[in-house]
């Protein structure tokens, strides 16, 4: 069945009652988003951990192979979805280190896929993980979420929450980091059910330090190296992961229990690529903090009983900005996103299985690791005098340059990044 968004625009403007049927009212929105979680990581993509909802998840609905973080890091990553550009327009293509970077977040006057939504008469929250700006002036509530409960740094201990917020307000939410955001969009979703709803659930796992529920701060060896990857904390890791998943069933099952399985869109996603704490080493060259396939692209699976094929697998190249237009078109309320927005709408794709539209793709990441660049199935990565091309169709692992073998292309394609870097800047 095709969601029909003129339909929905119509039922919202003439402001119906929320304790309408589910199937009247606009459909719910929920992004599950993981951190650092790579496609080598999961069974679902011929990795090493099983996870059985997730797994599950993918047969009811849609898998992609070629989904793509903006970014090989979390900050950026997060900007260029929460906005649907790239990071770049934002300043933001690095990692924010808390209070180090006062001047760093999204701006509060910046357009916002949450702004849209709420705009729209729906109910939004945020529990987990910000790392969009540390100061209140960037805080959750300011960029469209009604409710935030979480952290507003990169990364924090899963079971001391002394700086996490909820709201503006600092305060100590006791529990385990994953049951706390699990518990709150349970929650969230059970209260909200009357009416439509944007949900991000932005997870901290399995991201480091590595602790599971059993390793409270009373229990854990002085000579522990929490954020060590290795075999050391391996087991830790795959548990982690694990948790995940549970969380990921708990939601799914919630929906169903309470009826709106088949009126709410599920997406999940990690922002960036893994930290190699797999035993497997897969085809993707590189991980977090690289411009290869490994830092940037992930595991992806969107879910909808009814509206998205059960079992469908796509190959297109999809990034995380393009979610914002894909999600307010379903909605029915694109007419109010930005019209300057960088990402590209996949509606189609998703509800229809139709053709995704080839466009050049980039990843920025001045200066530390230069810039990458897809052309379809031709990737180039430029940083200084390097410069390295691959055809990732017949090389997937990027293990041959062939940048002199094909100059026409090299040239091309660095003109484009060139063109990229002078257009696409802060404030632009």
């Amino acid at each position: 069945m095709t969601v029909r968004p003129i339909a929905f625009a119509s039922i919202l403007a003439a402001a119906l009652p929320y304790s309408a049927t589910a199937d009247e009212r606009p459909p719910n929105v929920i992004v599950i988003l993981a951190d650092d979680l790579g496609c080598r990581d999961l069974k679902l993509y011929d990795g090493w951990i099983e996870t059985p909802r997730i797994e599950r998840m993918a047969k009811e609905g849609m898998t992609f192979t070629d989904f793509h973080a903006n970014s090989s890091v979390c900050s950026p990553t997060r900007t260029a979805f929460l906005t649907g550009r790239y990071q770049q327009r934002a300043g933001i293509v690095d990692v924010i280190v808390g209070d180090k970077e006062p001047d760093q977040g999204i701006p509060a006057s910046t357009p916002t896929l949450a702004k849209v939504f709420q705009k729209n008469g729906y109910a939004t929250a945020l529990f987990g993980k910000w790392h969009c700006g540390f100061q209140d002036q960037y805080n959750p509530v300011h960029h469209g979420f009604d409710e935030f409960v979480g952290l507003l740094n990169g990364a924090g201990d899963f079971h001391q929450h002394g700086s996490w917020r909820v709201g503006l307000e600092k305060r100590n939410v006791e529990g385990y980091s994953t049951d706390i955001i699990t518990d709150r969009s349970v929650d969230f979703i059970r209260r909200q059910k009357d009416k439509p709803f944007f949900l991000y659930v932005s997870h901290q796992t399995p991201h480091n330090p590595y602790q599971t529920r059993a390793d409270v701060p009373e229990k854990r060896d002085k000579d522990w190296k929490q954020n060590r990857v290795g075999e050391e904390n391996r087991p830790r890791y795959q548990e982690m992961v694990k948790d995940l998943d549970d969380s990921v069933g708990k939601i799914l099952d919630t929906l169903k229990e309470t009826g709106l399985s088949e009126n709410t869109l599920v997406f999940f996603w990690s922002d960036n690529g893994d930290v190699r704490m797999s035993p497997v080493a897969g085809d993707l060259r590189g991980s977090k903090f690289s411009q290869y396939e490994g830092g940037h692209r992930v595991p992806a699976v969107a879910w909808w009983p009814g509206k998205i094929k059960a079992g469908a697998e796509s190959d297109a190249l999809v990034l995380g900005f393009d979610l914002f237009p894909t999600f307010t078109e379903i909605a029915g309320i694109g007419e109010d996103a930005p019209d300057n927005l960088d990402g590209t709408s996949a509606k189609a794709h998703l509800l229809e299985q139709a053709e995704f539209k080839d466009r050049e793709i980039f990843f920025g990441y001045e200066p530390k690791l230069g810039t990458a660049m897809r052309r379809g199935d031709w990737k180039l990565i430029v940083k200084g005098d390097d410069v390295q091309l691959y055809n990732l169709k017949d090389d997937l692992s990027e293990t041959r340059n062939v940048a002199e073998e094909h100059p026409d292309v090299t040239k091309s394609m660095r003109a484009a990044i060139e063109r990229f870097k002078q257009t696409v800047t802060k404030g632009s």
